[in-house]
């Protein structure tokens, strides 16, 4: 969970904090979900030096003889109890270490969730989690209330001072600056907020927006003239989009199966201290990719639904369920976390392409909710638990950093298939 950030050392420049637009909220429930077995919780050389001077007792945890702390590469992880649960979480779900020592006492990754930090050039940019209940459910204050305690954390990880990063490709090998890295992701927000369209059709737009980006010519534009270049194409893209019919084709058979295995992928759970049934897994991959008959069980509580009706529903994304997808997209977008360093070390527009195939992604999911919910149309309650679902994984697991999914990714990313799987899940 613990991200730092890197130092320069050459030298120091102070850090722009940007956040993304308040319409996305966030404040602690106390659900206590990220405290059960979601997430092996890594301290530093700090943390576990206050958590020691607290004189927890392995008794007062639950852990009797069992030590604190386990060690785990050059880094400590908290000791989690039998069911998987952190050993400092209360039975009401709240946290010991907070009731007892206030925020400041908590691990810094904990303190830091449901945000991340990333360093994009002379700033850091903020991105949040939507595998938080609360921030899929869109409760509390807007996080904008929380700059003070990020500014605080921002501190703590990178002393107050960061070195410029090097600019990760745009593709391929092309490389451009910062400055034009930030520009192209303002444009990319400027057509995801245009609701003189239907969300699908932005969408869609956006992903038009890439396949024009991808020009190796591009690298020889000057800041000046990127900003003009990358805004006359949006215009472009624009007008294109208003005319666009979006007809609906189904994803061919290759586009299906490699689409029915990123959806397990994305679903899978991995709780500490579970040892995961090999066989199960297999069986569940299987009749995944096969298609047929009714949805395996994905996770625990996935509910039995076929495939047949999952691919027949049909609903155009609208009203609060548009609004809660375009928060998504949009608070990910600006943050700027889906390329680099963010996520897996990929390149600009190839990270761009990975969050749009989320939309048809969270959609699939969202419809088998909304169908055992014996619901026609798409409802906010079962889009934001696809949210959670999505996000889960999504730059975090292993799996995905490998090169064979590195190959699937791009094959639904390139333009083509991820338009056809934009429109066939998204209207």
């Amino acid at each position: 969970m613990r991200k730092t950030l890197p130092s320069n050392h050459q030298g120091t420049i102070p850090i722009k904090l940007v956040m993304a637009s308040d319409f996305q909220r966030y404040d602690c429930t106390g659900c206590g979900v990220c405290c059960k077995g979601r997430f092996a919780i890594t301290i530093s050389k700090a943390d576990r030096d206050r958590i020691i001077a607290q004189n927890w007792t392995g008794e007062e945890l639950a852990l009797g003889g069992a030590p604190l702390f386990t060690k785990r590469g050059d880094e400590f992880v908290i000791a989690h109890l039998e069911n998987g649960a952190c050993a400092f979480l209360q039975d009401d779900g709240l946290c010991r270490i907070h009731a007892r020592y206030g925020i400041g006492g908590k691990p810094t990754s904990c303190r830091l969730y449901p945000f991340r930090l990333i360093p994009v050039g002379k700033q850091v940019r903020v991105d949040v989690r939507f595998d938080c209940p609360a921030t899929a459910g869109n409760e509390g204050r807007p996080i904008s209330a929380h700059r003070g305690e990020l500014l605080t954390l921002l501190k703590l990880l990178t002393a107050d001072r960061a070195g410029e990063l090097p600019t990760p490709p745009l593709f391929g090998n092309v490389k451009v600056s910062w400055h034009a890295l930030v520009t192209m992701t303002e444009n990319f927000e400027r057509l995801l907020l245009d609701i003189s369209l239907p969300l699908t059709k932005r969408i869609a737009a956006c992903v038009n927006l890439i396949s024009l980006l991808r020009d190796k010519r591009i690298a020889t534009l000057a800041d000046g003239d990127m900003d003009e270049f990358v805004s006359s194409l949006v215009s472009t893209v624009q007008g294109v989009a208003v005319e666009d019919p979006i007809v609906r084709r189904a994803p061919d058979m290759m586009e299906s199966v490699i689409f029915r295995h990123m959806l397990g992928v994305y679903s899978r759970v991995d709780r500490v201290g579970e040892k995961a049934s090999l066989l199960a897994r297999l069986d569940a991959s299987w009749r995944l990719v096969a298609g047929s008959g009714n949805v395996p069980e994905l996770f625990p509580g996935f509910p039995t639904v076929p495939f047949s009706q999952v691919e027949a529903f049909q609903d155009l994304p609208a009203g609060d369920v548009s609004l809660a997808i375009e928060r998504y997209l949009h608070t990910h977008i600006t943050s700027m976390g889906f390329f680099g360093g963010g996520f897996y070390g990929r390149s600009y527009l190839d990270g761009l392409g990975a969050i749009l195939l989320t939309y048809p992604l969270l959609l699939w999911f969202a419809r088998a909710f909304a169908i055992a919910d014996g619901q026609q149309c798409l409802a906010l309650a079962a889009v934001e638990r696809a949210m959670m679902v999505v996000d889960h994984q999504r730059g975090m697991t292993p799996l995905l950093n490998t090169s064979s999914e590195q190959a699937l990714t791009r094959m639904l990313t390139e333009r083509n298939a991820l338009r056809i799987l934009v429109i066939w899940y998204g209207s």
